[in-house]
């Protein structure tokens, strides 16, 4: 995974004159968390267009190989005035380029002072710069020399061989650097200081940001003395009797495999020490994350970081990849998602999109990075559900993108401060997620398939977000087999208080280790759920036998339950490590059934009525505090009979509003255009011709 552009931030940064080159530099202590200072907030609430040239340095094209003869000029040219002015002229305000790659600081010495001239042609333009850092990769042949401590410093498989980041063994001369060693971080924060205080970045990238999956992760001795640690922190003994049947854990190791027992092939993760390693992965790469947040907020809080740990594509990401997305999102304020898959209605029934990847972002306050330089549907779909454009591409930028980056410009006011109006919410949990993503992403996949399909905005809810639900009246248990205790009395005190939960599958039927409940978890509010009996080892993959959904009213509250959801047709055959990818994404087969019991748990409440073709998306957003609410409409078939179609949306403003004025804008023109409604009960109805790609409706009251 590495490709990156990125972007952010602004401000004045403190000067410092301590030699940024200086191998054995003191690194200071990390300032205050970023929790108690004043984070970035101004400019990054108004939006992103981030667009560059490379991110990557001369030092590297050359020794990756298979280079221009001219590759010299070219690099220069991507940090040339030249460059830099021509996307000022198009519209980017965020310069996107290299800043160090993994070679060492002497190494890239040359060409980190030429981005630090870059960063002041970009500043003197009125733009602000995203420098990219490698977060991942040791280029060892210059950095041992440089440091020679480093072969220390690398992760190393169960024979002690170094793992490499994974291009192929044409670049097999990138190590990945062990993030249980601290010396590494360490080093680590003098590029952070570097950019910082030397080149005076306003936005920090690191790239690469994710493990290698099993059976190569690192079996250092800090990676196992870190582990255990990790227990012993984690758990009393007494847990930890309860966790392992024992309590002394000095000798528990990293999952070794071998030919007969491969990772890629387990479904179903029941294991403690498995389990406990996965939530050991996705620690480490938090706090090293964490602590470069510290550092940098204690040189300049107003330099934000970025990362690229992807976003919900199928994957089990962190399993796979030691990615938990609501531990290192609270230290960004954006992130990359490096999906490629073609977006759009596909012939197949399959509407692929990257809303998913956007909804995760929303919910964790952070801006989605993807490309989206064509087709048009992809820029869209990022205003629509980004709220800002993000990255936009390289120079030169296309016709199309110059178009909508002054669409975006020119109805600006319109996506700043806008809140997503979803009141349905899905649950999206780490423990069932992470221990059967087979069986229990399948199951989510297919129900935001059919709520994107028929125009019922909704939210992602992550473990956290059990605490506060009081936004939503409906939430959405897809198959959540792994609930503790404490989130089962958090839903049912939700229900008690008159919320609705959509229970599907085998939702509470397990703990958050995995182990079968002796009475399902939602007994009480679910009658005919079936019990599990013991506990499952893997097992052939299956959707499940579907029969009638239920419903039934619980104090103030309403539960509806439906056995499964339905793949419509033959299910694709399982990838390694079981990634729901977009192969999968179809409306499922009783897609109907499902809206219809959602409608009637949020007791026909929800705030968006739909009716237009096939593939037609919405979504809702607000801004309250200046009385007007938005309805975004994308045409994702992208045919002639879908765009001829007239569409019909009825809404139901915030607090009963009445509705004073509707208009319509719509990028390729700047004619804005008022329309006519009427009121029907709580929604107020508008009817739009046609939507070729996107139109923006305001509702003003």
């Amino acid at each position: 995974m590495a490709i990156n552009r990125r972007n952010f931030i602004g401000g004045a940064i403190a000067a410092a004159s301590v030699s940024p080159f200086a191998s054995k530099m003191a690194i200071a202590a990390p300032g205050a968390s970023p929790d108690l200072l004043p984070w970035p907030q101004g400019w990054l609430r108004k939006g992103l267009i981030n667009a560059g040239g490379t991110h990557e340095p001369y030092i590297f094209v050359v020794r990756r190989g298979g280079q221009r003869l001219d590759v010299r000029q070219n690099s220069d040219y991507e940090q040339s005035e030249e460059l830099i002015r021509g996307l000022h002229d198009s519209g980017v305000e965020v310069f996107h380029t290299h800043l160090y790659k993994g070679f060492g600081m002497e190494a890239e010495r040359e060409g980190m002072e030429e981005t630090r001239k870059a960063v002041q042609i970009a500043h003197r333009l009125g733009m602000k710069v995203d420098t990219y850092i490698q977060w991942n990769s040791m280029m060892y042949e210059t950095f041992f020399a440089e440091e020679p401590r480093a072969a220390n410093w690398i992760q190393r498989d169960v024979a002690g061989l170094p793992i490499l980041l994974t291009y192929g063994y044409q670049q097999s001369f990138r190590y990945r650097p062990c993030f249980s060693n601290q010396d590494y971080l360490d080093y680590l924060k003098k590029v952070v200081r570097y950019a910082i205080v030397e080149a005076k970045t306003d936005f920090i990238h690191f790239d690469n940001f994710d493990y290698n999956a099993e059976p190569d992760s690192c079996h250092c001795d800090a990676c196992k003395a870190g582990f255990r640690k990790r227990l012993k922190t984690k758990y009393s003994a007494a847990q930890l009797r309860e966790r392992f049947g024992f309590e002394r854990v000095d000798f528990v190791n990293p999952p070794q495999w071998n030919s007969s027992n491969r990772p890629e092939k387990m479904q179903i993760i029941y294991d403690p020490a498995i389990q406990e390693w996965i939530d050991y992965r996705c620690q480490t790469l938090a706090d090293a994350l964490e602590q470069m947040s510290d550092y940098a907020a204690s040189l300049n809080p107003e330099v934000a970081l970025e990362t690229n740990p992807e976003g919900i594509n199928g994957e089990n990401r962190t399993w796979v990849a030691g990615i938990d997305h609501s531990r290192i999102l609270k230290y960004t304020k954006a992130f990359w998602s490096e999906e490629e898959e073609i977006i759009g209605l596909h012939p197949d029934g399959r509407l692929v999109s990257r809303i998913r990847s956007y909804k995760l972002a929303r919910a964790c306050s952070n801006i989605l990075m993807t490309y989206i330089e064509a087709p048009p549907l992809a820029f869209a779909e990022s205003l629509a559900f980004n709220q800002t454009p993000g990255f936009v591409g390289e120079y030169p930028l296309s016709k199309i993108t110059r178009e909508y980056i002054e669409f975006y410009q020119r109805n600006r006011d319109r996506y700043e401060d806008a809140e997503d109006l979803a009141n349905v919410g899905i649950l999206r949990p780490y423990a069932s997620l992470t221990y059967n993503n087979a069986a229990v992403q399948l199951c989510t996949v297919l129900v935001e398939q059919a709520l994107i399909e028929a125009g019922v905005p909704f939210d992602h809810v992550f473990d956290d977000g059990l605490r506060d639900l009081a936004k939503y009246k409906v939430l959405i248990l897809p198959n959540s087999e792994c609930l503790s205790d404490e989130q089962i009395a958090l839903l049912r005190s939700y229900v008690e208080r008159g919320g609705a939960l959509v229970a599907i599958g085998q939702a509470g039927q397990y703990d958050e280790w995995r182990r079968v409940k002796v009475a399902p978890g939602l007994i009480g509010l679910v009658d005919d759920q079936k019990p599990v009996l013991d506990y499952q080892e893997d097992v052939e993959f299956q959707v499940g036998v579907a029969w009638p959904s239920s419903r039934k009213t619980v104090g103030r509250g309403r539960v509806g339950y439906m056995p499964t959801v339905e793949y419509d047709g033959v299910l694709p055959p399982h990838k390694p490590y079981f990634a729901i990818r977009s192969e999968f994404w179809k409306r499922p087969k009783n897609w109907k059934e499902l809206v219809k019991l959602v409608h009637w748990a949020a007791q026909d409440q929800l705030p968006i009525k739909l009716d237009g073709p096939r593939g037609m998306v919405v979504n809702y957003t607000g801004q309250p505090s200046k009385q007007r609410a938005f309805v975004h409409l994308l045409n994702y078939a992208q045919t002639v009979a879908a765009t001829a179609k007239p569409i019909s949306v009825g809404v139901r403003l915030p607090d009963n509003r009445q509705a004073s004025r509707i208009t319509v804008y719509t990028p390729g023109s700047k004619a804005e255009q008022t329309i006519n409604f009427s009121k029907d009960g709580a929604l107020t109805f508008f009817r739009i011709p046609r939507v070729e790609v996107y139109s923006l409706a305001m509702i003003e009251w």
